[in-house]
């Protein structure tokens, strides 16, 4: 079954991310990671446990660049991409970005690691579609009509 998510107009990455938090069956949480905590980290972290996801973002990037990273994390997410299992995800990354969250309780990591990955790819080309589509096109567009139901 095919689940359709709708673009609102006008847009509201809130609304958007109920919409996901309704197809995923967790609450998502966003969080923006604190000046200087986020260096040599990548732009997005998307933690997932059992009852929740977690989507760590740069706080010091612009509101537009913001939501880019956080939709980005969401194409990872509904693109079922597979992460890295958290056994294998560094301990002190996730308990540095997260202190309140127990490692051993997630269940996967994702992460930018390789930008040349085809799944970075296709979580890149996600969160531009959403982007572009929220602010330029009007309900009924081609682009809109492939990817979204109106």
């Amino acid at each position: 079954m095919t689940t359709a998510l709708r673009i609102p107009q006008p847009w509201d990455l809130a609304v958007f991310l109920a919409q996901v938090t309704a197809v995923v069956g967790k609450e998502i949480r966003l969080m923006p990671l604190p000046p200087g905590l986020a260096d040599g980290m990548p732009c997005g972290v998307l933690l997932e446990s059992a009852d929740h996801i977690v989507i760590a973002y740069d706080a010091e990037s612009s509101g537009y660049h913001a939501e880019h990273i956080v939709l980005h994390e969401i194409g990872h997410l509904l693109l079922d991409h597979a992460g890295v299992d958290a056994d294998r995800a560094r301990r002190a990354t996730i308990e540095m970005l997260f202190p309140s969250m127990d490692p051993d309780s997630v269940l996967r990591v994702l992460q930018r690691s390789d930008y040349d990955d085809a799944a970075e790819h296709q979580a890149e080309l996600f969160a531009s579609l959403v982007l572009s589509e929220s602010r330029t096109a009007p309900v009924g567009s081609p682009v809109r009509r492939t990817i979204f139901r109106d």
